[in-house]
């Protein structure tokens, strides 16, 4: 029996699969400061060791912007530390200005 795909074409397949299993970019911010009164804000980009802007925002304050570095499978982690009481909103960026994606968290005094 002769097999229908070519090597090149079995390893053009494989690449595909490949891509459609990756993970696209995510961020995770949780809901509440830990007992520290930290938040950890994790998240990944598709652009490996590349820089990703996480920006924590009050409605009473100007927003904060942290840079951190990715690293080399994407992934990142930012931690602050809120001294407003109140909602937050966090929005995080890729060194090209797109967003990879965000959340709110709330510190309660």
């Amino acid at each position: 029996m002769k097999s229908f795909f070519k090597p090149a074409s079995l390893l053009v397949m494989a690449a595909l699969a490949g891509m459609s299993l990756a993970a696209g970019p995510w961020v995770s911010v949780p809901s509440t400061v830990d007992v520290s009164g930290r938040v950890v804000v994790k998240g990944s980009t598709a652009l490996p060791l590349t820089n990703v802007t996480v920006r924590f925002a009050h409605p009473q304050a100007s927003p904060i912007d942290m840079v951190v570095q990715a690293a080399p499978n994407g992934a990142f982690s930012v931690n602050f530390q809120p001294l407003l009481a109140g909602s937050y909103t966090v929005t995080a960026f890729d060194s090209a200005g797109r967003l990879i994606g965000g959340g709110n968290f709330s510190l309660i005094r």
